[in-house]
């Protein structure tokens, strides 16, 4: 038993979700996706690490994907 839920942990660590910008009333991708256990503080340093400014995380169940409101910076790294 031990070994199946090792198994099945590891493959939840696995596992990952979209992160979604959101800015100008759009969602566009940010090129990145976090682990399925991650919470908002984690999403947030994600996105600052590529040089976003964000303000506000939320986790939207209907795109079961973490949304982001940033603050536009020319400098940060694109790659949807």
């Amino acid at each position: 038993m031990l070994r199946i839920e090792r198994l099945a942990e590891e493959i939840e660590q696995q596992r990952v979700r979209p992160v979604l910008i959101e800015m100008d009333q759009q969602r566009l991708p940010a090129g990145i996706d976090v682990p399925l256990r991650a919470g908002p503080a984690e999403v947030f340093l994600s996105l600052r690490d590529k040089g976003w400014s964000p303000y506000r995380v939320w986790f939207d169940g209907m795109a079961d994907a973490w949304v982001v409101a940033v603050i536009h910076t020319p400098d940060a790294f694109w790659h949807p």
